[in-house]
């Protein structure tokens, strides 16, 4: 698990930063060689935040405005719950298209990547809720997936479970 207000380190694979506002943690890089044709890998994040964001990319550093795109345009995928976008911080102060979760409290949430190797991408849910489209992974030899939060007391996000399975069709 990774506490973002602590910066908690569980098995040496996340390491954390933080920003004026906000915390981050960053994976070792994972090999796109891994993600072969008839991979679907599906990983599940949990926490409690006010809000949170999810971020992939070429490179594992992150700005310190780790929650908005726009100062981080190094990154394939970059999902911010406070406003509900994908890879666009345009029109601050309007929802966009997909999920949001921002609550004062900081409450529970649940979010599902699944990345595909058939076509190399990277779509996701929120709470139960799979929002459209699908985004293209990096085109590099590795990725990193990163994760971040507010750092408020007791927020926290952490990869729960990460299951991989095979369709034969998709090798073909």
């Amino acid at each position: 698990m990774v506490d973002a207000h602590f910066g908690t380190i569980v098995d040496g694979v996340f390491s954390t930063a933080a920003s004026a506002w906000s915390s981050f943690a960053a994976c070792a890089p994972v090999p796109i060689a891994l993600l072969l044709r008839g991979t679907v890998v599906a990983i599940t994040l949990t926490g409690k935040s006010r809000f949170f964001s999810v971020a992939i990319a070429s490179t594992n550093t992150l700005k310190p405005g780790v929650h908005y795109y726009n100062t981080n345009h190094h990154v394939a995928f970059h999902y911010g719950s406070y406003w509900g976008r994908v890879n666009n911080d345009s029109d601050e102060g309007f929802d966009g298209a997909f999920a949001v979760h921002r609550d004062r409290e900081g409450s529970p949430f649940t979010a599902v990547l699944t990345l595909r190797g058939s076509d190399r991408t990277v779509s996701f849910s929120v709470n139960g809720v799979p929002q459209n489209g699908a985004w293209p992974l990096p085109t590099t030899e590795a990725f990193y997936l990163m994760l971040a939060t507010d750092r408020d007391n007791g927020n926290n996000i952490a990869v729960t479970d990460v299951m991989v399975t095979m369709i034969t069709a998709d090798l073909a």
